[in-house]
């Protein structure tokens, strides 16, 4: 969830060598996937007259309520990043609660799957080496659509077996794997006051608006918001529900200084995957928070950076041309 809450809004290595940064890229903007809403819009990053590259769908984050596939530049900067590695990047937008209820979010991205299915190919990318990648909500997002198999299989999508074996891996950065009730909600909201009130260094400014923030964050609730107040319903909508064996596998990451409850959430997961015999590799990234886990894979040395790569390499194949 980058910038989740109104509450974060207020708090306003590369393992690739050096010689990266110098690839010519083509990008490619505002390409719709889907008719129904303007929203249903993605860019598309590549080397320049790449041919057969891996690709990277890549969801953005914002609570399921805010945010874009640009967002000030930085997670257009992470499309670009993936490009300058030799990935195709697509970077999706997708429609946003309250107006777009779930599972709306998540049939969004199913249909930007099979649109760069489809499509990548013109754009120099594999069709058959997709990678799904996401931040906080995107990546609760990309988790939701490889665990529960209704959303690939919507008939509507036309896809087939092959299709959905395309499928190679999904990198899942910050991501939410259960949906809070009200209650836990409350306990992340209070958790994250006061470490608001901690990094201040109890400046009187934060303590004295901490009550307030808390009341406005109480009915601000993204989680209600995007999921509704049947707890039974929302529970569905966790990939954690989802989990089990023969899924493709998964890089699980999280930050040193996470939201609440979100690093116990990545724990949980991962195990839950590695139970069932799904491949699973987890990493707490160091030095970073939940908001900004993604936003220095360009700056050398990135733990981040490095491990994203070295998961796409391990199951993507070369980031160089191939043959089709």
């Amino acid at each position: 969830m980058h910038a989740p809450l109104l509450l974060s809004t207020l708090l306003a290595f590369s393992a690739a060598p050096a010689a990266a940064d110098d690839i010519p890229l083509q990008q490619t903007l505002d390409i719709p996937y889907s008719d129904d809403s303007p929203l249903q819009a993605l860019d598309v990053f590549a080397p320049k007259n790449a041919a057969n590259r891996p690709v990277v769908l890549f969801v953005h984050g914002g609570a399921w309520m805010i945010g874009d596939k640009d967002t000030l530049g930085l997670y257009r900067g992470v499309g670009l990043w993936f490009a300058k590695q030799g990935a195709v990047a697509v970077c999706i937008n997708y429609r946003l609660a309250p107006a777009a209820k779930h599972p709306d979010q998540v049939k969004d991205v199913a249909r930007a799957f099979a649109w760069t299915r489809a499509h990548v190919r013109d754009y120099g990318g594999d069709p058959d080496r997709i990678f799904l990648c996401g931040h906080s909500a995107g990546g609760h997002l990309v988790s939701l659509l490889a665990t529960d198999e209704a959303y690939l299989k919507d008939p509507a999508l036309k896809l087939t077996d092959a299709d959905r074996a395309a499928l190679k891996g999904v990198m899942s950065v910050s991501g939410i794997y259960c949906i809070p009730t009200q209650e836990q909600f409350n306990a992340m909201l209070d958790g994250m006051v006061k470490g608001l009130i901690q990094i201040s260094d109890h400046s009187p400014i934060i303590v004295a608006l901490a009550p307030a923030l808390k009341r406005l964050n109480c009915n601000l609730n993204p989680f209600r918001l995007t999921f509704g107040d049947d707890n039974a319903a929302a529970q569905q909508a966790a990939p954690l529900t989802h989990v089990r064996k023969g899924l493709p596998p998964f890089l699980v990451l999280y930050a040193e200084r996470e939201l609440p409850m979100v690093d116990d959430m990545a724990r949980e997961f991962a195990k839950a995957l590695k139970d069932k015999g799904d491949p699973v590799e987890i990493e707490k990234i160091p030095h970073c928070d939940h908001n900004f886990i993604l936003f220095k894979l360009d700056q050398p040395h990135d733990p981040a950076a490095a491990a994203l790569l070295a998961f796409l390499d391990k199951y993507g194949g070369p980031r160089t041309d191939t043959k089709p």
